[in-house]
């Protein structure tokens, strides 16, 4: 059944620009399989999917020409549980057929909707970084004690990475000390600035992340977004695809007959895996950075 709703079917193209903060995070730091079909995988509830990537070592970037990611070395698998996120608005009273109406229902539903899928993604990618193994062989001083040169010598603490295809992440309180570091040396802090500076491909901030750094070598990290099996009989469902990232939200509107309430849902499952490095660091993978005694 398709979505023939004037308010939901006008509203999906700002959907996806409420999404897009965790979109462009994901970008940043690692390849995506948000492919809306799925070989051999029923996604319901409680299913483990396996998601590819290529070892580290023989990682390279995105290849246009054959359309993958995973263009060199061999490939392994890590197995996650992709988490159901259903971001809902509730359309009683509602005309949804109605020109006026639809329009509320596009500010409503996509900022309610697209937004809640954005954060739960970010806060998603968060555990999953925070779930590394801290590092014994990676450290730096204290927050407050942190100089430019600490800074400096992450890119190079490791010759296993590329720290040109490497992302520096860290928390609200270590960009803070670090914008103030680089101005202290009269450097530019924004983060392109801090980047270049440091040697990594990009520094990005994390909000709410415990790990005061992490960096995060290109191809140990990785995203998979599916539409959910549809196994209720929805009053309308449909799906709609982001043509720039491909990823693919469902799109039901229920009947509640419990509460009597009509509810238009985005629908998505979405899941992060992670190669973590050992605390020494003498294995490749994601390092999280320690703070030195």
């Amino acid at each position: 059944m398709a979505l023939t709703s004037p308010g939901i079917t006008l509203a999906t193209e700002a959907l996806f620009g409420n999404v897009k903060p965790a979109l462009d995070l994901i970008e940043k730091l690692g390849p995506t399989d948000f492919s809306a079909e799925a070989p051999g995988i029923d996604v319901k509830p409680g299913a483990t999917l396996k998601f590819p990537w290529s070892t580290v070592s023989a990682a390279q970037a995105y290849n246009a020409s054959s359309n993958n990611y995973l263009t060199g070395g061999d490939t392994d698998w890590g197995s996650l549980t992709a988490t159901h996120y259903l971001q809902g608005f509730d359309l009683t009273g509602t005309n949804i057929d109605e020109g006026v109406n639809a329009s509320r229902i596009k500010q409503l539903f996509t900022k309610r909707a697209g937004t809640g899928v954005s954060m739960a993604a970010i806060a998603a990618i968060k555990t999953a970084l925070d779930g590394t193994t801290a590092s014994t062989g990676v450290k730096i001083p204290a927050v407050a004690s942190a100089d430019i040169e600490d800074y400096d010598g992450l890119a190079s603490c490791k010759d296993w990475f590329d720290a040109a295809n490497a992302v520096l992440c860290v928390n609200g309180a270590e960009l803070a000390h670090m914008k103030a570091v680089f101005h202290a040396a009269h450097l530019s802090a924004t983060r392109a600035s801090m980047a270049e500076e440091l040697g990594f491909r990009d520094v990005v901030c994390i909000p709410g992340m415990t790990a005061r750094a992490v960096i995060v070598p290109y191809s140990t990290i990785g995203f998979i977004a599916r539409v959910p099996t549809i196994i209720a009989d929805f009053k309308e469902f449909g799906t709609e695809t982001d043509p720039d990232s491909g990823l693919s939200i469902g799109i039901v509107i229920a009947d509640e007959q419990s509460t009597n309430r009509l509810v238009a849902n985005a629908d998505l499952w979405f899941g992060v895996v992670t190669k973590s490095a050992n605390a020494a660091a003498s294995e490749a993978g994601i390092i999280k950075v320690g703070t030195q005694a």
